[in-house]
């Protein structure tokens, strides 16, 4: 509750329920985004290979090559090693 009470108050204002409903709404959206990127990286290697991406996509029902997933993961790969790691995926 003190670390909540940003008055000093003792008593959590409209301000402080918002920052902790931002809070709660961040963990569920990091949550989400671990889950999301778990379902890619199927062999639990930390990364979404282009092998990875090829196959979820095929489970979504979308057909791409490993060229075309290597350019897809290439738009967001940040440090240019040729996989996502959470943070680029993210």
């Amino acid at each position: 509750m003190e670390t909540l009470d940003s008055s000093g108050n003792g008593l959590l204002d409209l301000e402080d329920l918002v920052k902790l409903m931002e809070e709660d709404d961040e963990k569920e959206k990091l949550k989400d985004f671990r889950q999301a990127f778990g379902m890619h990286d199927e062999d639990g290697c930390g990364f979404i290979t282009p092998k990875g991406l090829k196959k979820m996509l095929k489970k979504l029902g979308e057909s791409k090559s490993i060229d075309g997933c290597k350019v897809m993961i290439k738009h967001f790969d940040i440090n240019g090693d040729g996989v996502l790691s959470f943070e680029e995926f993210r």
